[in-house]
C-alpha cells in the first residue's frame, strides 16, 4: 500500500479509532452553531488556515464546508500530542502552528540560549578573487562551505570552500575558479591544500554538493562534489569532482575514476546501497543540455565508479524519471542513503524539488531497500515537504533518533525560491517516527518559531544541516548551514538562528542567540559548519564571512575570510 502523508491521505486511514480522529465528522464538529457564526473568529481562522496551505477559500468571515474540511485536513496534517476535546483546543492548536511558521524566533517569547562567556573567533584565512587574474569586470565573489574532512591525514580537518563568481548585475559568469581546500595544519599556517602530480587546484563553474568519504577504503577522507555548471541557459553541466587519497597525498582523480559527463549535477547521497563493503554515490541530475536522468556511481572497493541509471533499482522506474519526451518530470534536489527502520540496509531519501505536474515529485519520499540494493515504490513514505507550498524545496536530511525510542527521525532543510530566479528562506522541518513507518510533523513541538523580520529576498537559504555535540553534553546539537549571515546589523531584527541547542537531551531546540555567534557584528558568521579545527584535531565550528563594500543596490565581494570558533 502506498503511505500518503499529506494534506489530503490521513493518518486516521491507519488509525480509525486513532486519538487524531474525534468521531466521523472530523475535528471541525467540535465548533458550535454559536461559535460557526462569530465572522471575526472565523475570519481569524480562515487566514491561518490558508497561510498554512489548508485551503480555506477566500477569507470571508463565513463558515462553509471548505472551513470546515480545512480544520480537518489541518488537524490530520499536524497531529496534536493528545486529543482535542474542544473548539478551543482546535483554535489553540491552529494559532501555535501559525506561530511557529510567522512568529519571528527574536520577539522575546523564545528563549535565547547564551552560554557564560564569549565566543573566541580566530581567523584563519583570507581568500580575495583579484589574485586570481580573472577577466571579469566587477565581477564579485561569492564563497560558501561545502564541508570539512582529513585528506591528508594528519588528525585535523581541511576546510573545502569553492568560489562562484558573478558579475556587476549579480548574474553567475561561467569562469572555472578554484575549488578551496584550505589546509589548517599542525603549523599554524593555514595555506591551500596542496593535490600530488599537480600545481593546478580543481577548478570549477558551479560547485552544488559535497560527499566526504573513504571511497578508496584505506581509511583516509575522500572528496566527490557534485557539480552542475552555470546555472542558467543552455545549462551545459560541468564534470563532477573526485579526489582521492594516495601516500603522497590527495589526488585529483576526476577523469580517471568518474565518468566524463557534463551531467548538470544537482545533489549526491553516498553509503554502501548493496552491502558489499565500499560507499556508493548517488547522483540526481537536474535538466542541462546533455540530458542525463538520475544515475548510481557503483564504486568497486578501489574508489573506481561505473554509472548505472538510479530509475533500473526501482520497480516504477518513472519515479526516478527526470525526462519524459520533450517534457522535464520527477526533479529532486538531492538524496540521501540513510538506514530509517534499522535493518542496516540503507535507504533511499529523495528531496523535493522544481514541481513538474507529476504525482511523485510532489513531496519528499523515502523507498526501503530491499536488501540487495533496489527499492519499491509499494511500502514508499512520502512526506509533507511543503512550508512553502508547491515552490518548497528540501536541500537536506539528517537521520537521528531525537526521542530515544529506537526509532530514526528525519531532521530537513528547506528553502523556496522568489521572482523565478532565486532560492531564498530558511526553514528546519522535523518528522519523528512515532510508530514504525508513521513519521509525523513535530518541527512546532521541537523547534523555534521560524518566521523572520528579514524580507525573504534578504534570507539566503538553509543548505545543509549539521549534528555535533557543541556544548559537549552528550546529545545531537544543530547546525545550519546558511549562507545568510547571522545578522545583518546589530540588530535582532536581522537576524536568523543558525544554531541549535538540545537543552535537556530531548531533541528540542533552541537557538543561540545570534549576537554570542557574531561578537554583536553584522555580516559576520555565515555558513558554519562542525569539525576537527583544533590544532590536535578538537571539535570546533569554522565560518566565513565576505569582506568586500556592501551596499543597498549590489555588494562587491572580493574573497571570504574564513574564521574557528570555541566558546571561552
Amino acid at each position: 500500500m502506498l503511505m500518503k502523508f499529506n494534506s489530503l491521505a490521513t493518518l486516521s486511514l491507519f488509525f480509525l479509532t486513532s486519538i487524531f480522529v474525534t468521531h466521523a465528522y472530523g475535528n471541525s464538529a467540535l465548533f458550535s452553531d454559536e461559535l460557526k457564526a462569530d465572522t471575526e473568529l472565523v475570519l481569524t481562522l480562515q487566514n491561518q488556515l490558508n497561510d498554512l496551505g489548508m485551503d480555506a477559500g477566500s477569507p470571508d468571515g463565513v463558515w462553509g464546508r471548505r472551513t470546515a474540511g480545512a480544520i480537518d485536513a489541518f488537524v490530520d496534517r499536524f497531529p496534536p500530542l493528545t486529543a482535542l476535546s474542544t473548539a478551543q483546543d482546535a483554535i489553540d492548536r491552529i494559532q501555535f502552528i501559525h506561530d511557529s511558521w510567522l512568529k519571528s524566533p527574536f520577539d522575546g517569547d523564545t528563549r535565547l540560549i547564551t552560554p557564560p562567556g564569549s565566543l573566541f573567533s580566530n581567523e584563519v584565512f583570507q581568500s580575495d578573487i583579484r589574485t586570481l587574474n580573472l577577466d571579469c569586470d566587477n565581477c564579485s565573489l561569492v564563497t560558501f562551505i561545502l564541508g570539512a574532512g582529513d585528506f591528508d591525514a594528519d588528525g585535523i580537518d581541511e576546510i573545502v570552500a569553492p568560489d562562484h563568481v558573478r558579475d556587476a548585475s549579480d548574474i553567475q559568469v561561467e569562469i572555472p575558479t578554484r575549488t578551496l581546500i584550505i589546509d589548517l595544519g599542525r603549523d599554524h599556517n593555514p595555506r591551500p591544500l596542496e593535490l600530488y602530480g599537480t600545481e593546478e587546484p580543481i577548478r570549477r563553474v558551479h560547485e552544488r554538493e559535497a560527499l566526504i568519504e573513504d571511497f578508496n577504503g584505506d581509511s583516509v577522507d575522500d572528496l566527490f562534489i557534485a557539480a552542475h555548471g552555470l546555472d542558467a541557459q543552455p545549462f551545459p553541466g560541468e564534470q563532477n569532482v573526485l579526489l582521492l587519497s594516495s601516500l603522497n597525498g590527495p589526488i585529483d582523480a576526476s577523469l580517471t575514476h568518474l565518468p566524463v559527463i557534463n551531467d548538470m549535477a544537482h545533489g549526491a547521497g553516498s553509503g554502501d546501497i548493496d552491502n558489499d563493503g565500499d560507499i556508493d554515490i548517488v547522483v540526481m541530475t537536474h535538466p542541462g543540455s546533455g540530458r542525463y536522468d538520475p544515475y548510481l556511481l557503483r564504486n568497486d572497493g578501489t574508489g573506481n565508479f561505473q554509472r548505472e541509471l538510479l530509475n533500473t533499482l526501482v520497480d516504477d522506474p518513472t519515479l526516478l524519471q527526470l525526462y519524459s519526451g520533450g517534457l522535464v518530470i520527477n526533479q529532486y534536489s538531492s538524496a540521501r542513503l540513510l538506514d530509517m527502520n534499522n535493518d542496516r540496509n540503507l535507504d533511499l531519501i529523495l528531496l523535493r524539488c522544481c514541481q513538474n505536474g507529476r504525482e511523485y515529485s510532489s513531496d519528499s519520499h523515502i523507498l526501503f531497500n530491499k536488501g540487495d540494493g533496489t527499492f519499491s515504490v509499494t511500502d514508499m513514505i512520502t512526506l509533507p515537504t511543503d512550508r512553502w507550498g508547491e515552490l518548497t524545496y528540501t536541500n537536506d536530511a539528517e537521520a537521528i533518533d531525537l526521542d530515544g525510542n529506537g526509532l530514526i527521525d528525519l531532521v530537513l532543510a528547506q528553502s523556496t525560491q522568489i521572482d523565478n530566479c532565486c532560492w531564498r528562506g530558511h526553514y528546519i522541518q522535523i518528522f519523528m517516527q512515532e510508530e514504525e513507518g508513521v513519521f509525523v510533523d513535530r518541527t512546532a513541538e521541537r523547534m523555534w518559531p521560524q518566521g523572520y523580520e528579514l524580507p525573504l529576498r534578504n534570507i539566503l537559504y538553509a543548505d545543509d544541516i549539521n549534528m555535533a555535540d557543541l556544548d559537549r553534553d552528550g546529545d545531537m546539537d544543530m547546525i545550519i548551514v546558511s549562507y545568510n549571515p547571522v545578522m545583518r546589523s546589530r540588530d535582532l531584527s536581522t537576524a536568523i538562528a543558525h544554531i541549535g541547542i538540545n537543552v535537556d537531551g530531548s531533541g528540542s531546540f533552541l537557538p543561540l542567540d545570534p549576537r554570542y555567534l557574531s561578537n554583536g557584528q553584522p555580516y559576520r558568521f555565515n555558513g558554519p559548519i562542525a569539525g576537527r579545527f583544533g590544532p590536535n584535531g578538537e571539535a570546533m565550528m569554522a565560518s566565513f564571512h565576505l569582506h568586500g563594500f556592501y551596499s543597498p543596490d549590489a555588494d562587491i565581494t572580493y574573497g571570504a575570510k574564513f574564521s574557528l570558533h570555541r566558546p571561552q
